[in-house]
């Protein structure tokens, strides 16, 4: 008994100088850990998105008649030269033509899709615009 009650009077604990090093030391990683998320944070809400594709309608128009079809003019408001690959109207894949399926950044590219089937007068029809990176802008157009 008398040497168990020695040992644990001999232990002792680490020095003032080293449990304050020890402690500086955590500090420092857990501010390293924190500031690496938080400039991870920011990286990623402040992004530079003028390298990825986007569009927006300039002007879309229909015209009900037996073979009715509809203009599209789409703008690259992107930060790259976009390729259109479809059009899509109320979720089918129409033909259409244009002066070129390249659309350069901060232009306008016109196309004139056929509907092959009768379009309704004061109907709207869903136009989505695909390209081949992945980039779609769709909108809502009412036969006139």
């Amino acid at each position: 008994m008398k040497s168990l009650r020695r040992m644990f009077r001999a232990k002792r604990a680490f020095s003032a100088v080293i449990a304050s090093l020890i402690l500086m030391l955590l500090a420092v990683a857990a501010g390293v850990v924190v500031y690496s998320y938080v400039m991870g944070w920011i990286g990623g809400t402040t992004q530079n998105p003028t390298h990825t594709g986007q569009m927006q309608f300039d002007s879309l128009s229909a015209t009900a008649a037996t073979n009715g079809s509809i203009q599209v003019y789409v703008r690259n408001i992107g930060g790259i030269n976009l390729t259109v690959s479809s059009i899509y109207v109320g979720g089918a894949n129409k033909t259409f033509t244009g002066s070129s399926l390249d659309i350069p950044v901060l232009s306008v590219a016109g196309f004139t899709v056929s509907y092959n089937a009768t379009m309704t007068k004061n109907t709207f029809y869903e136009v989505a615009v695909v390209c081949n990176d992945g980039t779609t802008v769709s909108q809502s157009v009412q036969a006139k």
